[in-house]
């Protein structure tokens, strides 16, 4: 019997607000989305870029880059984790701030979640 699973092959198919934890947007189009195990750069156009940009999902940090809401763990010291803090982690560093506004969209989001 042959049983074809149908797999998501998260390398070519990611889903941004689930998959990708971060992104930096370089130049000419070219788009560094960051997950847990993989990044991946994308030529993309203007108007992608902007709508990307522009969602809730994602908060820009600094110039050229942009955290997952949804997938940060801890912000502390100018740094957001994404994963359990130690050597493995994965973390981002942003300003005084900008982390103070982020502070305040992530508790914004729990309250409203209750």
């Amino acid at each position: 019997m042959n049983v074809a699973l149908e797999t998501r092959n998260s390398y070519e198919n990611f889903v941004l607000e689930s998959d990708i934890m971060y992104f930096r947007v370089g130049e000419h189009g070219l788009v560094s989305f960051h997950g847990k195990n993989f990044h991946i750069k994308k030529r993309m156009s203007t108007e992608q870029i902007i709508e990307i940009t522009t969602g809730g999902a994602f908060f820009k940090v600094n110039t050229d880059c942009y955290v997952n809401t949804k997938k940060i763990v801890q912000i502390q010291e100018g740094k957001v984790f994404f994963e359990i803090k130690g050597a493995d982690s994965k973390f981002i560093s942003i300003t005084k701030l900008r982390q103070h506004r982020l502070k305040d969209i992530l508790q914004q989001h729990k309250t409203d979640a209750k």
